[in-house]
């Protein structure tokens, strides 16, 4: 069991005050012991040659389908010039900008026989020998990929978005990952490929400048900049305010397996006032959403890890849908009255138990010689989820008693009792979503769930490396999430490529 830790509150601005209460040391429970060995790290993954990465992205079938589904061919006879090269070949071309890091530096590699060859034998292989034969000798010209990429791949967007997500979400089921019909983990300790990571980043455009016009101040010159139309500053964790687009991404990986993550969707977010930018969702709004889809096709999920990000009123529908919905605790929330235990002995003597949500998890309180209050956090014994129309979560936990201890299950998702409107606040009761978690993160198994979501870090530092300055090589919004989802189709690719299928996971 861990030592007795007295809690402080971190008040923006202010100095750390002590709060007037303590919380006792975690019991060892079904989420874990103190005792437990540390989890042992996985196998590094090996590096991979750029013509290794260009060589996997070309041989993935799965890209050219998304290409017929999103961007057809133009026509026989349609009215206007006819384009000079197929659209998957500009497709291609937006996915290899994650490889080369630049649309010139890509533009310059396809001039070139030693990279424009392979790409003339991938239509060969997956479209047949007409369709390559029918191919330029050299790749586009940057001046042709813009005018594509502007006028073509911009507006298909969100077709492109949503036709990859599709074809993402099978491969990752057709590898093994997410299924239902196999062995499954506890709820838990899920295995790491039932457990879906999600996160938000900015990236950064390729201007930091935010006004159309500067002037020096010594010279008095005035510059015409360029500058993202789409791009704001947002704060992350730790204060630190960060300039450019927020993106989000949903990925899953197997354990202790290189190179066999992949990522099942992306989607640019809102990160500005809904007046602004009215098109776009806000960030936990978002996440639902798409996790809701991801649960209709892969009914296999048993845990969805965030960050504090996500509040009580995003993960309430999630728990409902039948899954672990694990975050942190999010910070500033004193305990909560839960309930009073009461309950009559055979000698017709009374006892009462004071239960409170504290620090995401149930406790009793107590009061000591010195006034004090002191929260016991109280054992669980099993984590159940009991399936009806709607999944429900229940903590059967232990109150000790010096009569005998107690057995008893607490719902630990929205109930409707606690739905209902306090006349008083006109709110809901309780927040029930926000005080209480199902696998508190303070244990073992919520630090083992926590290490999964800092896989979604991995993505976002990799998407960063790929580019000069780790700016990204577009300006607005939707064009950096088509920037976004070729770094996911080349990710994707080396999976497809190095993973066994189904990467050993067992039937």
């Amino acid at each position: 069991m861990t030592a007795t830790k007295k809690r402080s509150r971190q008040t923006k601005g202010k100095t750390a005050k002590a709060r007037d209460w303590m919380l006792g040391p975690i019991p060892d429970d079904v989420f874990g012991s103190a005792s437990d060995p540390a989890p042992q790290p996985g196998p590094q993954a090996p590096p991979l040659a750029i013509d290794e990465r260009f060589e996997f992205l070309l041989s993935n079938p799965d890209l050219f389908e998304a290409v017929r589904q999103t961007l057809p061919a133009r026509e026989p006879g349609s009215v206007g010039r006819p384009p000079e090269y197929p659209p998957y070949i500009y497709f291609v071309f937006l996915c290899s900008i994650s490889i080369f890091g630049s649309a010139r530096s890509t533009a310059r590699h396809l001039q070139r026989e030693l990279w424009w060859n392979p790409v003339r034998e991938a239509a060969r292989k997956h479209l047949g020998s007409e369709e390559s034969d029918s191919l330029k000798p050299v790749g586009p010209s940057l001046s042709q990929w813009n005018y594509f990429f502007a006028n073509h791949l911009k507006k298909h967007m969100a077709a492109v978005r949503d036709a990859s997500r599709e074809l993402w979400i099978r491969q990752a089921l057709d590898m093994g990952m997410m299924a239902e019909s196999r062995s499954r983990g506890s709820w838990v300790h899920p295995e790491r490929d039932q457990v879906i990571h999600v996160d938000a980043t900015v990236a950064k455009p390729p201007s930091k400048q935010t006004q159309h016009i500067t002037e020096d101040k010594v010279t008095g010159v005035k510059r015409h900049r360029r500058v993202d139309p789409d791009a704001s500053y947002t704060t992350e964790g730790g204060g630190r305010r960060v300039y450019g687009n927020k993106f989000l991404s949903l990925a899953v990986r197997v354990a202790r397996t290189p190179h066999s993550r992949v990522i099942l969707a992306m989607e640019s977010i809102r990160h500005k006032t809904k007046s602004r930018d009215p098109e776009r969702e806000d960030e936990g709004t978002a996440v639902v959403r798409l996790m809701h889809h991801l649960l209709s096709k892969a009914p296999g999920i048993r845990a969805f890890t965030y960050d504090t990000a996500l509040r009580g009123v995003h993960r309430a529908p999630l728990i409902a849908d039948g899954i672990v919905v694990f975050t942190r605790q999010h910070g500033g929330l004193e305990p909560h009255s839960l309930q009073r235990y009461e309950k009559t002995h055979k000698d017709n003597r009374k006892c009462s138990h004071d239960l409170f949500t504290v620090e995401g998890r149930i406790c009793q309180r107590h009061f000591t010689v010195d006034g004090e209050t002191y929260y016991t956090p109280l054992p669980v014994e099993e984590l159940e989820r009991r399936k009806q129309k709607k999944s429900r979560f229940y903590h059967r936990l232990v109150i000790p008693c010096s009569r005998g201890d107690h057995e008893l299950r607490i719902r630990v998702d929205e109930t409707k009792e606690d739905r209902e409107i306090d006349p008083s606040s006109k709110k809901p009761r309780f927040n029930r979503a926000e005080h209480l978690r199902q696998i508190p993160p303070d244990t073992p198994a919520g630090r083992r769930l926590l290490g999964f979501r800092q896989d979604s870090e991995s993505i976002h530092s990799r998407f960063d490396q790929a580019y000069p300055h780790e700016r990204v090589p577009a300006y607005g919004a939707n064009a950096g999430l088509l920037i976004y989802i070729g770094y996911a189709w080349v990710n994707n690719s080396i999976t497809r490529a190095l993973g066994q299928k189904p990467l050993g996971l067992a039937a």
